[in-house]
């Protein structure tokens, strides 16, 4: 005789019958509330405990996704697929309704429910720290002896300083932050969250600036134990600028790059390529720079010599005609302006 549902008294192999069984299995459980997390000062988000950028995602698919990764599914239920839809009760209150289908024991199954999900505002680590002051390192940023960090500098080095600390941010880096930027007398401090973001930051100042760098730590307290520093880097920036016109033992170059401690000098007619010491640099003649380079039309020319119209007077004078540059009359060329008369580019 075949065995019957204590339940139900259907036929069953064994214990309660199939159905009885599917209705007394929970598959799916609903908790009544979840919650995502929003930085109230930069709206950045937390995801799976991780702060994202501000606005990576709308916070519809916030409430989407914590409402599903709220859920509890049975171990059993197969190729599960999670239906949601969002409704807004409030300033920082949604309603998701949620239809979950899989396949439990051979069977097609599918189970409906509702999650409240909250929106919880609260200072990221990077907010609270920023607020507090906090900070690791400070990239100082001087001129030499023979001559002070321009207004352009400074301006370039604030641009490379937030895009750098943007960058790390993106990366997942939260101390990778701006905590101030001040003029100071000589230079720019420029105060970052961490000290591995000051030291890729000055080391990116003196790649593209020259000079010479020195880091310097000091012990500022005890954290869990441990020693906490705070580091200094000072960059101090050459005498010779990217694009300076120097004369340097009877040719003409300009400064092409920096490595290391090196200046790398290009001859005005890029011909050759040369370097020499940053001390070596204090006793090159400057002419000029090529961002004070005008337009100059040519007159007439041969072999060594150019004639042009002086862009200023609009006289003709001669300048050295650089080797391989091919020029008619009637074109323009670049030139510098210089003690001792025009340099062609």
């Amino acid at each position: 005789m075949q065995p019957l549902c204590p339940k139900c008294g259907r036929p069953a192999d064994e214990g309660l019958c199939l159905q009885c069984r599917m209705e007394a299995i929970k598959l799916v459980q609903f908790p009544a509330v979840a919650e995502v997390v929003i930085c109230s000062v930069c709206r950045s988000q937390q995801i799976k405990g991780k702060w994202q950028l501000p606005e990576s995602r709308p916070v519809e698919d916030l409430v989407s996704s914590a409402a599903v990764e709220s859920l509890w599914l049975h171990p059993e239920l197969l190729h599960p697929d999670i239906e949601v839809e969002v409704q807004r009760t409030g300033a920082t209150q949604y309603i998701t309704k949620i239809m979950a289908k899989g396949s439990f024991m051979g069977l097609r199954v599918e189970e409906s429910g509702e999650v409240q999900v909250r929106i919880r505002q609260l200072a990221c680590g990077r907010c609270s720290r920023m607020a507090g002051k906090y900070f690791q390192s400070t990239v100082q940023l001087r001129g030499n002896g023979s001559r002070l960090i321009s207004p352009w500098e400074m301006e370039e080095c604030r641009r490379m300083a937030q895009d750098m600390a943007d960058a790390g941010y993106r990366g997942g880096d939260q101390l990778s932050f701006i905590q101030n930027i001040k003029e100071v007398k000589g230079g720019l401090d420029i105060i970052l969250g961490s000290t591995q973001l000051g030291r890729r930051m000055a080391r990116a100042v003196q790649e593209r600036f020259g000079g010479r760098l020195l880091e310097t730590c000091k012990l500022v307290g005890k954290k869990e134990d441990r020693d906490v520093y705070r580091s200094t880097l000072l960059v101090r920036f050459p005498r010779l600028r990217r694009g300076d016109i120097v004369s340097h033992r009877g040719s003409i170059y300009m400064v092409s790059g920096f490595e290391g401690k090196s200046i790398l000098l290009t001859s005005v007619d890029r011909s050759h390529h040369t370097s020499i010491s940053e001390e070596a640099s204090e006793e090159v003649q400057i002419l000029g720079n090529r961002a004070g380079a005008m337009r100059a039309t040519v007159i007439s020319k041969d072999d060594a010599v150019l004639e042009i119209m002086d862009p200023e007077t609009f006289h003709s004078v001669l300048a050295s005609r650089p080797r391989g540059l091919e020029v008619e009359p009637g074109e323009e060329v670049q030139v510098v302006r210089t003690a001792d008369g025009f340099i062609v580019l």
